[in-house]
């Protein structure tokens, strides 16, 4: 936006002005506002806009009570939040699943070496992967599996997760890297002047340096350890892992930041319906005498005597009896009225557009779907799964797995010849996650069929997105021939000759 130039009184805004001041002021002050016009409207200060006074400040990272009121909020969501918690495991088990497992995908032609021999270290890193991620865990509980769906759901709902890849010294671990989770709010520290607010200490170019972790020993008292970010060697000590959202932001957003306020108006205005419901539900019965005289002279039919006791409250199938002169209004609250379906709905709408989930993903709700309008909204969900499975695999996953094959070279479990000088392509790998499955098995799979003919994909890709490895898949498809040949089988061909179809044409017409 260019610097505003102040608008100009032509002669008919003087001739006003000379004979009517106050006019020639206002016509003044509307051809400014049509010039204003011309700028953005999102920087207005009207009066409509009055109230949206933000600080010209641009912190990078919000400051640390901020941060902790946001991650104690979207806690509680995930405890007590039925669509909240959903969310959550909606989008742990899309992305996460049973856990991403690597499939080595080291190159012969950067190496130098044979493919036989490519192939024998591919098996053996994988080997090694497999036989370790059963002992991943510090504490001895979980697998690596396990490791991973807690920490991508500690990302989801308090922006960041923090591990720590320590060396077990047990002597029946197969190896002794082991990976320990810590919480976030572990994360801060007394020396403010050192570590700031955040709990880490940065160098010159804003790169952390060392982080501040508290814990409580044994006497509940709270110490501070400073663990450097790198060793000398630059291997990871500590992995701190969160989205970036800004350039310099250093702690991580829980994810719910943005529809805190909508979940809790929302869960609000559910209750204030339920209560509602419930006092409609009260059905009571109320007699009421009209004539006091009768009453005095005994000359009412005969009934239990009244106690005079103030009826304080409605319950369910209530009989009570008034007094004479006494009179009942009966509250209707009407509940829930026209709007609330739609209301409801819309309100769930924009909750999945800022998780990036469909509706129909947020609520599994398919019921107002065909094949197409559900199909799409998969294909948008698998959007943002794929997005953040990336995004985990190369932040959380990958590292872990260099400092394993790292490990298992110095042990002689790895054979690979000049390992640092060719470290990242030994280790490097492709993430596969859980299948998804198919909304029409036919349909998709003759799709798939026809991607890998047109050479628009390729085995590899399509065994990857229903979870599997295609190494696999082509060595068991050669036992199973193999197997069939030794027993003289036949594979049966499921497909209608021609004349049959001819036949059953023709019966129909």
């Amino acid at each position: 936006m260019g610097k505003l130039k102040p608008v100009k009184a032509n002669f008919l805004d003087r001739v006003i002005a000379a004979v009517a001041p106050r006019w020639g002021l206002k016509r003044l002050q509307a051809r400014t506002r049509l010039e204003l016009a011309n700028y953005y409207r999102g920087a207005d200060s009207s009066r409509l806009r009055s109230d949206w006074i933000l600080t010209a400040m641009s912190d990078e990272t919000p400051p640390g009570w901020e941060l902790d009121r946001l991650r104690s909020r979207s806690r509680d969501l995930n405890r007590n939040d039925p669509v909240a918690s959903g969310a959550t495991s909606t989008l742990g088990i899309n992305v996460i699943g049973s856990g991403l497992r690597p499939q080595s995908r080291i190159r012969a032609d950067y190496l130098g070496i044979s493919n036989e021999q490519t192939q024998k270290l591919q098996k053996q890193a994988e080997h090694i992967w497999q036989t370790w991620k059963s002992q991943a865990d510090a504490a001895n509980r979980l697998d690596f599996d396990e490791i991973q769906f807690l920490a991508f759901r500690k990302v989801i709902e308090d922006g960041e997760i923090i591990a720590l890849p320590i060396w077990a010294t047990e002597n029946w671990r197969y190896l002794n890297r082991a990976i320990e989770l810590i919480e976030a709010d572990r994360l801060k520290s007394q020396n403010y002047q050192a570590f700031n607010d955040t709990g880490i200490k940065f160098g010159p170019r804003g790169e952390p340096i060392s982080y501040s972790i508290a814990s409580i020993d044994e006497k509940n008292k709270i110490t501070y350890k400073t663990i450097a970010a790198r060793d000398s060697n630059g291997r990871p000590k500590i992995l701190h892992v969160f989205p970036t959202l800004r350039p310099g932001q250093s702690r991580g957003i829980p994810y719910f930041a943005s529809v805190l306020s909508y979940f809790k108006d929302l869960a609000d205005y559910l209750e204030a319906e339920i209560v509602a419901a419930r006092v409609a539900a009260c059905l009571a019965i109320f007699i009421t005498t009209q004539d006091p005289y009768g009453t005095l002279a005994g000359m009412t039919a005969e009934r239990e005597p009244s106690t005079n006791a103030r009826i304080q409250q409605i319950e369910p199938g209530l009989v009570g009896y008034l007094n004479p002169g006494e009179a009942v209004n009966v509250v209707d609250p009407k509940r829930p009225g026209d709007t609330f379906n739609g209301f409801i709905e819309g309100m769930f709408r924009i909750i999945g557009v800022a998780l990036g989930l469909p509706y129909e993903l947020l609520i599994k709700d398919f019921s107002k779907t065909n094949y197409s309008s559900a199909r799409a909204a998969l294909l948008e969900g698998r959007r943002v799964f794929l997005n953040w499975r990336s995004w985990f695999a190369r932040k959380f996953c990958q590292p872990i797995w260099e400092l394993v094959l790292e490990e298992a070279f110095l042990r002689g479990l790895f054979e690979a010849p000049d390992f640092y000088r060719y470290k990242s392509e030994y280790c490097r790998a492709q993430w596969i996650g859980g299948a998804w499955g198919w909304v029409d098995p036919v349909k998709e799979v003759e799709a798939s069929k026809k991607a890998i003919d047109y050479s628009l994909s390729t085995l590899a890709e399509e065994a990857a997105g229903q979870g599997r490895d295609w190494e696999e898949i082509l060595e068991q498809r050669a036992k199973e021939n193999q197997k069939i040949e030794e027993l003289g089988l036949s594979i049966i061909n499921l497909k209608a000759p021609k004349e049959d179809k001819n036949n059953a044409e023709s019966q129909k017409e």
